[in-house]
């Protein structure tokens, strides 16, 4: 009696199981059949590598990197990469045959039931994370596809020579963490050359990828055996911001007015305000392009040009001021060999003389008139004799001598001019030729 009801409880606990485990049952799946089989019913061990005998000691992984987004961090000197990491491997431990599971040719599970290759990135600044769990998808056959996605931060060193335009060129290295060539062998999946860009986007408006290239590489050749990585090499193009173009053309309009000013009148006080405003403008435009400046190898041809332009500001300044006061000097402390100077014909093309200074230039001029009493007697005594032009006559005629003398240095201020003006402009030629061979050769 005991044996009967143990067997009826066993009928009536049981049937609905029984009736589930069958393909007519509305709980039947063949998912959960096929994991069943394939996870606990052959003791799958996702911490060994998947192997079913001696003749399959190497594990083919097939990667391919598909960029959706990639921005340069300037002053950091980073690549920040969004994109999904393609591998591909052959997991022996999970064939199945479809025709015994409903004809079911791919499984998708979570990537953390799975044997994974320890796949991390080499030049990360962040640290060597492992790859995070995704969804995986197995055939029948017993082929893996794991497509995790990544946020990436590798560093860069830009070349700056032609910033703020130009190309930079960054790496991004994936390799085994602990499993040498071995135990798995690193290739390109579908043996392409080249990353995969058909979902990038340029999020950004000053870089843009131009050109990507995929390569496998050995290292730790000293060692047997030895290591392999994946590398994807990525060129970037920065484009020029609106704020550094209207920089670069105010400097141009900086250089040009602050050149022509070297024609103005030696005791000009707008070539004065001219100079000075050049000087601080150039200094604010070399503050912006220090402070906008990236991270990276080499001195940008942009800066030295600016800083020969500072320079040429300063001497500006230097010149202005020099000339300013060589024309307050006494027109007696010029040396013979300057007015002889001054008189040659062929800098007479370059510092013509002029006729009679003005009012205002003798006024500024240190005259020594002398303390005698012949002097004061001398000027006293003629002065009040007028001449055609109503002035007196020896008032007129001391004018006329003196204006001579100034004359000298003046033409000797208008020649330090045009001396400047030369080294001004042939610096700034010799710096503009180095720039056109530099971008020609580059190209």
């Amino acid at each position: 009696m005991a044996l009967y009801f143990l067997l009826m409880h066993v009928v009536l606990f049981c049937s609905p199981v029984l009736e589930a485990q069958t393909p007519n049952s509305p709980y039947f799946s063949w998912t959960k059949e096929l994991k069943n089989e394939l996870f606990y019913v052959r003791q799958y061990d996702k911490h060994a590598r998947p192997i079913l005998n001696s003749s399959e000691q190497v594990i083919q992984v097939d990667v391919r990197f598909s960029f959706s987004r990639a921005v340069f961090n300037e002053k950091d000197g980073i690549l920040e990469t969004n994109g999904w990491l393609g591998l591909r491997w052959l997991d022996s431990m999970l064939k199945w045959d479809p025709s015994v599971f409903g004809d079911m040719r791919n499984l998708k599970l979570i990537s953390d039931l799975l044997w994974k290759p320890d796949i991390v990135v080499f030049n990360s600044v962040r640290g060597y994370d492992p790859m995070p769990p995704s969804q995986a998808t197995l055939l029948h056959d017993g082929t893996v596809y794991y497509i995790p996605p990544l946020y990436l931060v590798t560093p860069c060193d830009p070349d700056l020579t032609k910033w703020p335009e130009g190309f930079i060129k960054c790496e991004i290295r994936f390799g085994a963490w602990t499993l040498d060539s071995t135990e798995i062998l690193l290739g390109i999946l579908e043996n392409e050359t080249k990353a995969d860009l058909i979902h990038y986007e340029s999020w950004s408006s000053q870089w843009e990828i131009t050109e990507t290239a995929v390569s496998t590489n050995s290292y730790f050749n000293c060692c047997n055996p030895y290591y392999q990585d994946v590398a994807v090499t990525v060129h970037l193009k920065r484009n020029s911001s609106p704020a550094e173009k209207i920089a670069i053309v105010s400097s141009a309009g900086i250089w040009i007015i602050v050149l022509s000013s070297y024609w103005m009148s030696p005791n000009s006080a707008d070539r004065q305000t001219i100079g000075y405003s050049g000087f601080i403008g150039m200094i604010l435009i070399l503050v912006i392009f220090l402070w906008k400046l990236p991270t990276g190898k080499n001195v940008p041809v942009l800066l030295i040009t600016h800083l020969v332009l500072l320079l040429q500001c300063g001497s500006n300044c230097a010149v202005t001021m020099m000339n300013r006061r060589l024309l307050q000097r006494s027109p007696k402390s010029a040396p013979l060999w300057m007015r002889r100077m001054v008189n040659n014909k062929i800098l007479d093309t370059l510092s013509p003389r002029r006729e009679m200074l003005t009012e205002i230039e003798l006024n500024q001029a240190h005259i020594p008139l002398g303390t005698g009493n012949d002097s004061s007697t001398l000027l006293s005594s003629s002065s009040t004799v007028p001449d055609e032009t109503g002035q007196p006559r020896l008032m007129q005629t001391f004018k006329t001598c003196i204006s001579e003398d100034l004359d000298i240095w003046y033409r000797v201020a208008t020649l330090f001019d045009r001396l400047a003006f030369s080294i001004y402009l042939l610096s700034f030629i010799l710096v503009s030729a180095f720039i056109v061979v530099l971008y020609t050769r580059e190209k």
